[in-house]
């Protein structure tokens, strides 16, 4: 009865030892794809950016991440901001990048 009490308890044990890494792993996860665009960045103008990419939304960021990438030329010299998707300022220069790049190509 003895040895069947310990088989039980380190059954016990090892369950909880899994439930815990789970949960740390799924915590981990959670904290790597959080929103990156969190501030504004520089005072960008739409005729300095050479690349703009607008990622989708995903579970654990609920707001589309718009990318940059500055022209070589420019005096941001081929850098990557990340902008805030809610900001007027990069609502604008979203709009106006896509008329620019449409009018120009």
């Amino acid at each position: 009865m003895h040895a069947n009490a310990n088989k039980i308890y380190c059954l016990h044990v090892s369950f909880i030892f899994f439930i815990v890494l789970f949960y740390q792993r799924n915590a981990f996860i959670k904290m790597s794809y959080k929103c990156r665009c969190t501030r504004k960045g520089p005072k960008i103008r739409y005729k300095d950016v050479q690349k703009l990419e607008i990622k989708p939304k995903h579970p654990y960021c609920q707001e589309k991440m718009i990318f940059v990438t500055m022209e070589n030329v420019s005096r941001f010299k081929g850098q990557e901001y990340c902008l805030h998707p809610r900001l007027q300022s990069t609502k604008n220069l979203v709009k106006w990048f896509k008329i620019w790049k449409d009018k120009h190509r």
